[in-house]
């Protein structure tokens, strides 16, 4: 009876723990629901996956047919259950091609996590990593949470997982992942521990926290939270996606969202 008590206390601990945690999220950058937002960055060379990466998280969805570059950024919002509590994601989809690097460097500002990705079956693009790093440690806070992510994992290799581990430790990325964005492996176990260490980063690091505050929204009204509270827990939603484009002129015009490539 005693260790049970003793077991129960401490789950009780925790969960005081956790929503004190969120309810401090909540005072700092809120969606238009009021809910914790982070904003999270996907870069990496053309065709390596990271439309269809973004497109299987959120979505759970995978074109074959995908096969178009991505011109400018493209963002989409999705709604995210860590440890029973809502998290909204904003997640960034950027242009691969060389045209856009030096436009996309101001997306980086406010990110709380950026995912790095190459193929594993496309050797340039991870010879490549070093020089998204560079344009990553010039442009983003110093913490950011980095996720080296080897994509296509359901294609025969030429990058060995090995090497990328050792890519990984020597550049001090905090997590890193092999995935396909194909049959879904690990993309979603990806995206929810990055924003796990998101939330473990804010709690240990000041300026880290302040570097992602974003502006707060009025949330929407009580009867809109109500029905969204009414939801189950399990539930992780979609939002709409946009689409922003880089013209040469570095203009940013908004458009609806438009199917892009990887």
């Amino acid at each position: 009876m005693f260790a049970y008590r003793r077991k129960q206390n401490c789950e009780d601990q925790v969960e005081l723990e956790l929503e004190y945690k969120y309810n401090y999220l909540l005072n700092l950058g809120m969606s238009k629901d009021g809910l914790p937002m982070f904003k999270f960055i996907v870069v990496g060379d053309q065709s390596v996956g990271k439309s269809s990466f973004v497109k299987q998280y959120s979505e759970g969805q995978f074109h074959e047919g995908m096969n178009r570059a991505t011109i400018g950024v493209e963002f989409v919002k999705k709604l995210v259950i860590v440890d029973k509590r809502r998290v909204e994601l904003q997640i960034w989809d950027t242009a691969g091609q060389e045209q856009f690097r030096s436009m996309i460097k101001s997306f980086y500002r406010g990110a709380a996590a950026v995912f790095v990705l190459y193929s594993i079956n496309q050797r340039d693009s991870f010879e490549k990593l070093q020089e998204w790093l560079t344009e990553l440690h010039e442009s983003a806070h110093e913490e950011i949470v980095k996720i080296l992510v080897g994509n296509k994992s359901d294609m025969e290799r030429s990058v060995q997982k090995e090497e990328a581990e050792k890519f990984m430790n020597a550049h001090n990325f905090s997590l890193f992942f092999e995935t396909s964005a194909k049959t879904g492996e690990n993309v979603e176990k990806a995206f929810v521990e990055a924003v796990k260490l998101v939330i473990m980063r804010m709690f240990t690091s000041e300026s880290f926290k302040n570097s992602i505050k974003t502006t707060k929204k009025t949330p929407a009204s009580s009867k809109q939270n109500t029905s969204r509270s009414d939801q189950p827990i399990s539930e992780v939603s979609q939002l709409p996606s946009k689409a922003i484009y880089l013209q040469s002129n570095h203009t940013q015009d908004n458009h609806h969202a438009k199917k892009q490539c990887c």
